[in-house]
């Protein structure tokens, strides 16, 4: 199962949280004047008027001038409250520059100076966002998360810890967080952005817990609609106990074709082949046509092309005589056997022919007739949704897919089609 999880990590666009974007900081570029300066008391005038061009410099964005005039007036600050308005316009200055260890050292220094309450929540953010940016991930993770317990945190912070925690392997914290994140998202009414579902999804792979990263992903998959949940959701099909590669490996396909998912040569060529296997042609030919058309299969390039060729004659005879009357002459024959297996299976073939309004009166005949195991029935449901939804009936559909239980495959793939309805 870890795979999966290494599968979303590694394939998806790089997670790509850090602190600045994650707090949203902006570096202000007002600073008001110290008490002594604007009521033209106590203050030098080298303070007083170093201060102010440092100000001005600082408004005009000329930061490194504001540096130097700040510098220029520290000699001459002639207390503690002058001294922390300087390191105002450092920290500015600097974290403009992206100058991180002096963005460190100057909030520091003005923590020990004396930091006014409408500064401090914003110098928090700036110093854990600049001892990460300095590679102190050690220490941008203690001040984040005493940031969150102070103040509480927004969806990107939130996903800032889990995704360290994931790095770190801590699976299941880094779950815990990324649940946060997509929960604060969801309160504050904002996207639910990718990178939260990836975290927990990664988090929840790499741990191996089966439940609840198939659960995620069965959510997400609709939601942001790419083959690197579909397929693995999908796929998911195989795991259940009583799957059989003979009976559900077909729906799969389909379910990976209704996703849009892009299926590689060999799982076309392995789908032909089995809806070939199946007796449905007219499927069979749809799937391998363009693998011939390509040269993929009996091409010069195909080892076994000759064995391709026969194959693909078949396909195209059987096919043809499906279309000539085949199909109806099964259906006249169904009416007479014992169960209700032959109209079924020929529903599936106007299925697979792509007419979906006689594949699901057929299917529907069939699972009335019964004479069928219960593996078949949940099989036959399945199909039946299928064809319902796409003659346009999604919510017979939908009501068809709910009546399947079993743990054949069946059950998860009409979950994944459920899904898919509401795309």
């Amino acid at each position: 199962m870890q795979t999966f999880g290494k599968t979303i990590r590694g394939s998806l666009p790089a997670i790509g949280l850090g602190l600045i974007s994650a707090f949203g900081l902006i570096a202000a570029t007002t600073v008001a004047a110290p008490a002594a300066v604007a009521q033209q008391i106590k203050a030098k005038k080298e303070f007083v008027e170093n201060f102010e061009a440092a100000r001005a410099a600082l408004q005009a964005q000329q930061f490194q001038l504001a540096i130097d005039k700040t510098n220029a007036a520290a000699p001459f600050a002639a207390d503690n409250q002058q001294k922390a308005t300087l390191e105002q316009i450092r920290v500015a200055a600097y974290y403009s520059l992206k100058n991180w260890p002096a963005v460190i050292t100057s909030i520091e220094a003005a923590f020990q100076l004396g930091v006014a309450p409408d500064l401090q929540k914003n110098y928090k953010a700036m110093l854990a966002a600049a001892y990460s940016e300095t590679g102190n991930e050690a220490k941008a993770l203690e001040l984040t998360t005493d940031y969150i317990n102070t103040y509480g945190g927004t969806a990107d912070q939130y996903a800032y810890l889990a995704r360290n925690k994931l790095n770190a392997k801590q699976f299941g914290e880094a779950a815990t967080l990324a649940q946060k994140a997509i929960e604060q998202a969801q309160k504050d009414g904002k996207p639910v952005t990718a990178t939260y579902y990836n975290i927990a999804l990664s988090a929840y792979g790499q741990a191996n817990n089966l439940d609840e990263y198939y659960k995620l992903l069965e959510k997400v998959a609709p939601i942001l609609n790419q083959e690197i949940y579909w397929r693995p959701l999908i796929e998911g099909a195989k795991r259940q106990p009583k799957y059989k590669r003979d009976e559900g490996v077909l729906d799969i396909y389909r379910t990976l074709e209704q996703a849009k998912v892009p299926l590689k040569p060999q799982e076309q060529q392995d789908m032909g082949e089995v809806a070939l296997n199946a007796g449905m042609a007219i499927e069979a030919e749809r799937v391998l046509s363009p693998l011939f058309s390509a040269g993929t299969l009996g091409g010069a390039g195909d080892a076994d092309a000759d064995r391709h060729k026969r194959l693909f004659v078949k396909v195209q005879a059987d096919a043809k005589a499906d279309k000539a009357g085949g199909l109806a002459q099964s259906e006249k024959e169904a009416a007479s056997k014992p169960t209700g297996a032959v109209y079924i299976s020929t529903g599936e073939s106007y299925l697979g022919a792509g007419d979906f309004a006689k594949a699901a009166e057929l299917i529907k005949k069939g699972l009335d007739k019964g004479g069928l195991e219960p593996g078949q029935v949940d099989f036959a449901k399945l199909r039946l949704g299928m064809a319902q939804m796409k003659a346009g009936r999604k919510d017979e559909a939908r009501a068809t897919w709910a009546e399947i239980k079993g743990d054949n495959g069946s059950a998860w793939l009409a979950r994944v089609w459920t899904a898919l309805s509401k795309v």
